[in-house]
């Protein structure tokens, strides 16, 4: 539903997004009649099927634009109802081994309803079924089964819920695991570090003992999309709040103006967000002058502003500050001089007037990226051009896709590097893919493309994520891990309840464990840690063909061993079938039988033991 007027809009997207906090929503911006209405392009004028409003004006005005599977909450609940199971070789060789034991049945019944001689013909055919019972046991497709369900029951006591049991099989043949860095391997929320200006002096530190310089602190104060709750409360991007609430003495008042040291600061234009320029802004009356200060990541700001105006080591700090990890902004200033009314004024006027580094920060915190690791990183520049540097200096480094990569080089890249490898090279985008560790700035369509890829070429995938945003590459992986527990998660078969990255060694373990004990006693658990290997998921791999036909030897060899020290007493004598014929009952009464009895029903008891 696109909004054409509102006065005070709320809504709670958590069930698509992931996000806990409030989301404020505002009416399309007029100066933008001339183009075409997009719901991403213009998500904070747009209401999502599936969110809840929290608080709304009785002159509210919204028109609706989707419905059905075109909305959001449509669009996921397709990709559920239109879920492909995977192929596995587990599942695949199963019907093969059922074939086999079927054809060996056919044969032994026949065999024995064709030989076994007697008076009546129920005898043959007891005899007949008991060689099917024992070839194809009833409980054959529990074996299959039972240690599965054991595994989600464990799952379910540690506060992991299966929707999906055939992914607890395909964990335990995960190769590649693909985890969503914001909210998943970080921490929920941010926290305040410092402000400094160009001349790279802190002016405020995480205390909130402000030395700011005026201008500073008023673009901090006034450059954001906050709005109050009818509690009062702060609502909000988190990184808006904090930086907010860091300056002691300014207000948000109940008009969104803003009150500073005493001064009332009224907004001439507030923009929200822009995913394609990836700044936000606003346009402000402050005393005789229209100031506009612009936000945004460190590289948006540089491409807006005149290079004379920036600080010398504007980058250095920059990249410094991405490399230890902090979530950074930058702010532009400038003067507005146009002289169009306020519903006139568009995005493009106020910017005439005036992060993977992170990525790879949290990436070696989670050993993911090792310390003797060097770090290539691929960008997109002019919508085409990719170019390599190495990250700890951004000096260029050699092109991966024409030049071999050393064993201690990994690769990071941007979702644009990958769409355009993938374009024009499939092969060398999966190449590089299987060296990149870090896949930074990625959409939700590059997550599902990537893991979509991985999938292809043939490797059992894991994905963890904590968001809607994230609903797409859970659905396409092998195994999804959801650590949220809103709409999103139901494409995910595992959803962790306590949101804990950890759930995903958990899903790990018990994946690998019905794998190794498919045909054992249920009485074992998982390893406590995960081993370099993987087990097979072979039932016909030589590795489990041998350690089945190597336990089959061992028995038949102690069972020749018995029989023959059998023979070999003084008082045994074979017994004689009279006539040459196999009658029935005759057959189970001789000293044989009993040896044959006796020592395979001990072997059934130490093969399950041997293999639990």
């Amino acid at each position: 539903m696109a909004i054409l007027r509102s006065e005070h809009l709320l809504a709670d997207e958590s069930a698509l997004t992931g996000e806990v906090h409030p989301v404020a929503k505002i009416p399309l911006d007029p100066a933008n009649a001339d183009l075409s209405y997009d719901a991403k392009s213009n998500k904070s004028s747009t209401i999502f099927a599936g969110t809840k409003i929290l608080e709304c004006g009785h002159a509210d005005i919204g028109i609706v634009t989707q419905t059905g599977s075109f909305t959001s909450r449509g669009e996921l609940l397709s990709e559920v109802l239109s879920f492909e199971p995977h192929k596995f070789k587990f599942h695949q060789e199963i019907k093969l081994v059922l074939a086999l034991l079927f054809v060996e049945m056919l044969i032994l019944s026949s065999y024995v309803l064709t030989t076994v001689q007697d008076d009546h013909w129920t005898t043959r055919f007891f005899y007949a079924i008991y060689v099917v019972g024992t070839v194809l046991p009833p409980l054959l497709p529990t074996v299959f089964v039972v240690s599965i369900g054991i595994s989600a029951k464990r799952l379910q006591k540690i506060g992991i819920t299966c929707t999906d049991s055939s992914g607890i099989l395909a964990a335990g043949k995960v190769k590649k695991a693909f985890f969503d860095k914001t909210g998943t391997l970080t921490e929920q929320g941010l926290k305040f570090v410092s402000a400094q200006k160009g001349d790279g002096e802190i002016r405020m530190n995480r205390s909130g003992h402000v030395l700011l310089d005026p201008l500073l602190q008023l673009g901090i104060s006034v450059c954001h999309t906050l709005t109050l709750n009818e509690n009062g409360d702060l609502v909000g991007p988190a990184v808006d709040r904090q930086a907010f609430s860091a300056i002691q003495n300014a207000s948000l008042m109940k008009d969104d103006s803003v009150m500073l040291g005493g001064v009332l600061i009224k907004y001439i234009k507030r923009f929200d967000f822009d995913h394609h320029s990836t700044t936000q802004s606003v346009i402000i009356q402050h005393g005789d002058e229209k100031l506009v200060f612009v936000k945004g990541s460190p590289e948006a700001i540089s491409k807006i502003c005149q290079p004379s105006s920036l600080p010398q080591d504007f980058d250095t700090i920059a990249r410094h500050s991405a490399r230890n990890g902090i979530y950074q902004l930058a702010i532009a200033r400038g003067k507005y001089t146009g002289t169009k009314e306020v519903h006139q004024i568009s995005r493009a006027d106020q910017h005439n007037e005036t992060r993977k580094p992170t990525g790879i920060y949290i990436a070696r915190k989670s050993g993911i990226i090792q310390p003797y690791h060097k770090v290539v990183i691929g960008t997109l520049r002019d919508g085409y051009k990719i170019e390599w540097n190495n990250a700890f200096d951004d000096s260029p480094a050699a092109d991966p896709t024409t030049t071999p990569l050393p064993a201690s080089t990994v690769l990071a890249m941007t979702g644009g590097v990958w769409r355009t490898l993938l374009e024009h090279n499939p092969k060398t985008a999966m190449s590089l893919g299987k060296k990149t560790l870090v896949f930074g700035r990625c959409t939700p369509l590059d997550k599902v493309s990537i893991v979509s890829t991985f999938v292809k070429y043939g490797d059992i995938t894991l994905m963890c994520g904590d968001g809607g945003n994230d609903s797409g590459a859970l659905k396409a992986a092998h195994v999804g891990v959801a650590l949220s527990d809103s709409e999103a998660s139901i494409v995910a078969p595992f959803t962790s309840l306590d949101k804990n990255v950890a759930s995903v060694i958990e899903v790990l373990k018990e994946g690998r464990w019905p794998i190794t004990m498919a045909f054992s006693l249920p009485l074992s658990r998982a390893a406590l840690k995960l081993s370099k290997r993987h087990p097979t998921a072979s039932i016909l791999s030589p590795h489990t063909l041998a350690s089945a036909c190597g336990v089959l030897t061992i028995n038949l060899m102690f069972l020749a061993i018995a029989l023959a020290i059998l023979f070999q007493q003084d008082w045994f004598q074979c017994r004689q079938i009279d006539n040459g014929s196999l009658e029935g009952w005759a057959l189970g009464d001789a000293y044989e039988t009993s040896t044959i009895f006796v020592i395979t029903g001990y072997q059934y008891i130490s093969s399950a033991a041997g293999v639990s």
